[in-house]
């Protein structure tokens, strides 16, 4: 009976498959069983077979196909890793380069803004103006803000600027008219350090006063070899420095004129010439 019951519920064959069951069956020396402890032990395994719930059969092929995605998935962030290191190593080579450049830019504008023959004191006649980088402000143990290290790619930049007469101050505490000057000055200082072909300049001068128009204008004149300048102004100081003056007028209420006019064009008295005014 227990041969059968085992041969049904656990699909075993004793006879083939057990060799101590054989030589009980034999006669041979096999240690007694123990009836109660077995069954109690069968009935422990059956409930815990039990609660193991349904078998899924399909569970060995979901776990190939887990297995095959786990792969892909290794791979994949395998290369999203190698990615991220060549990314971060080519942000630390152009970080390097940019601080470089920047350093090599910053240092040169510096030497035509503020040197003995610099801008400011060209436009100045005098004085003296720096162009410094800022500390980057850093969280100190207490959560304030403290200075740090000068950084060229983080680092802010200040213009200290000690116009004839005064005491240095930086920009913002400057009067207006010195402040256009400055202005000016750090502008023509970037671009005698790399030329630009065209410059807008819309009423810088407005601040200024005839002293410093014509210093304004003799700078923008050194530079007409190398830039084309568009000044838009009222100051008829300015206007003297131009090559063309072009007028914008309204003959009629809402609708805006251009009045082109080149100075070599212009004869005694101020009097245009008729083929001039006839393009007009």
């Amino acid at each position: 009976m227990h041969e059968e019951r085992t041969r049904e519920e656990l699909v075993i064959d004793l006879p083939m498959e057990i060799g101590e069951y054989r030589a009980m069956m034999s006669g041979g020396d096999v240690a007694t069983i123990d009836r109660d402890e077995v069954s109690a032990r069968i009935g422990e395994l059956k409930r815990e077979i039990k609660s193991l719930g349904n078998v899924n059969l399909d569970s060995i092929e979901e776990e190939a196909s887990l297995e095959e995605r786990n792969v892909a998935l290794e791979a994949q962030v395998a290369d999203i890793d190698a990615a991220s290191g060549r990314l971060e190593e080519l942000i630390g080579r152009l970080a390097d380069v940019s601080r470089e450049r920047f350093r090599t830019s910053f240092e040169l504008i510096q030497r035509h803004f503020s040197g003995r023959d610099g801008m400011f004191r060209k436009l100045f006649g005098g004085g003296q103006a720096e162009l410094r980088l800022l500390p980057v402000m850093k969280e100190g143990p207490d959560g304030e803000k403290v200075a740090g290290e000068i950084d060229w790619l983080e680092s802010g930049v200040e213009v200290m600027a000690k116009p004839p007469g005064k005491e240095p101050r930086t920009i913002s505490q400057l009067s207006g008219g010195e402040k256009t000057m400055t202005a000016v000055a750090l502008l023509m200082s970037i671009f005698e350090s790399k030329p630009s072909p065209f410059c807008i300049l819309d009423e810088v001068d407005a601040a200024l006063d005839d002293a410093n128009v014509d210093r304004y204008g003799a700078v923008i004149r050194s530079f007409l070899d190398r830039c084309q300048f568009v000044v838009i102004t009222h100051n008829k100081a300015t206007m003297r420095i131009a090559d063309v003056l072009i007028g914008i007028t309204q003959q009629e209420r809402g609708v805006s004129t251009q009045v082109p006019v080149r100075f070599d064009q212009v004869g005694d008295g101020g009097r245009i010439e008729a083929r001039a005014a006839a393009v007009a």
